[in-house]
């Protein structure tokens, strides 16, 4: 038999001979008085809220505001907090690490034998996990989520500041240097990323390549109630630069030739980001045609406004999988997207894509598929068929599997 047969079989054993596991997850990036959620987070919450339901005992490692998260999710870890700056900022991010790198809860001293799965590949979660790990080498076994690898050297990573792309790419070194050498299991969310971490060196025995998921059937029970389209498309992400926010001034100033009424809704922004768009908006002339309604973690709201959309547009420089693809899929909506190779992996034929960067490549993308509905409901109807296979229940019990796996 097969290391990797072996090593489910043990996963199994595990699975089967014990009722509960006691699991602690580090999500260190949620903070904020109104904390954005990034394709990471919802990722986390959506698997670990299903091993709450399956008996576990979920801890969770992050501020208070994540407990509140978790809340909307439907479920309640047994807390350990680390309280969080009030606002997200680039400087912000940095105190993040520094208080989380020097600093573990009290609470914690009791947390000596279980699961530490921390969900992304950032200080702020690899630290304290590594900091566990040495104390309870022989009890405790570290499972690390790693997202994807920025590039190297750190200024070819586009729509970012020079300082903005060094300090994420020292962050992700430390961070992925010490997940290599002390993580038990490492989660390597698709298959390029997987790529990227066999020619980083890391023992591939204990790498296994997951997905992320989509909530289809409570997704289709939204919808039912959603018979208007408001919004001739739909833009759900962070308000970054590496996102592609500040091309939608230019792109959508295009659609809008064609169609004066266009109107693009952006859910997502808060902060210095979202105030830069919105003037670049007002300059632009945009406003009836643009708006911005912020961070939405509401399930339902979230998705009424998706259903509420012809398109969903992710005209982004820097994806791994991007899981709102999947839930535009899901909700019956065609997506237009820049043509990044992690994301054509994932996603294939199944996404309308255009050159990155080129904006009026972009727009006339839209503009296609605005005049063309025959178009939109053949690529709905694929969406919705290929989507149905990535079940977050499925997605759940074989990380969970693979974890025991490797636990000793």
């Amino acid at each position: 038999m097969s290391t990797v047969g072996t090593e489910y079989l043990i996963g199994l054993c595990h699975i089967f001979n014990m009722k509960k596991q006691k699991i602690l997850v580090i999500a260190n990036g949620i903070f904020g008085k109104r904390p954005g959620l990034s394709g990471g987070d919802v990722r986390f919450l959506e698997i670990v809220r299903r091993w709450h339901k399956d008996g576990h005992e979920i801890h969770l490692l992050s501020s208070r505001e994540a407990l509140a998260v978790c809340r909307i999710f439907g479920f309640s870890p047994i807390m350990h907090v680390i309280d969080g700056p009030d606002e997200a900022s680039r400087t912000t991010f940095i105190t993040r690490a520094l208080q989380t790198s020097f600093h573990l809860p009290k609470s914690l001293d009791s947390f000596t034998k279980g699961i530490i799965y921390s969900v992304n590949d950032s200080v702020f979660d690899s630290i304290p996990a590594f900091k566990l790990k040495l104390r309870h080498r022989n009890t405790i076994c570290w499972a690390a989520v790693i997202h994807w690898l920025p590039p190297f050297p750190p200024w070819k990573r586009k729509r970012s500041t020079l300082f903005n792309s060094v300090m994420f790419y020292i962050n992700e070194r430390i961070s992925v240097t010490l997940i290599k050498y002390f993580a038990d299991a490492l989660l390597a969310v698709s298959d390029t990323t997987l790529e990227q971490l066999r020619t980083f060196g890391v023992t591939m025995n204990k790498v296994h390549s997951v997905k992320c998921g989509v909530n289809f059937d409570e997704v289709r029970a939204i919808l039912k109630n959603v018979h208007t389209k408001i919004y001739d498309a739909i833009f759900m992400k962070r308000a970054q630069p590496v996102k592609g926010i500040f091309d939608f001034v230019d792109i959508w100033k295009r659609v809008v030739a064609v169609f004066p009424n266009a109107k693009l809704l952006i859910v997502g922004g808060e902060g210095n980001e979202e105030k830069l768009l919105k003037e670049q908006i007002r300059q632009a002339h945009l406003e009836r045609n643009m708006h911005s309604v912020g961070y939405i973690q509401n399930f339902t709201e979230k998705f009424t406004y998706m259903a509420q959309s012809k398109l969903f547009v992710l005209p982004s420089y820097e994806e791994n999988w991007a899981i709102v693809i999947g839930e535009a899929m899901a909700s019956g909506v065609p997506v237009v997207a820049y043509e990044l190779r992690e994301l054509r992996y994932v996603w294939s034929n199944y996404v309308t894509w255009s050159p990155v960067g080129d904006s009026a490549k972009f727009a006339e993308r839209i503009i296609e598929l605005l005049k063309n509905s025959k178009k939109r409901e053949q690529m709905k109807i694929r969406g919705m068929r290929f989507i149905r296979s990535f079940d977050w229940n499925d997605i759940a019990k074989d990380e969970l599997l693979y974890i025991l796996s490797h636990k000793k």
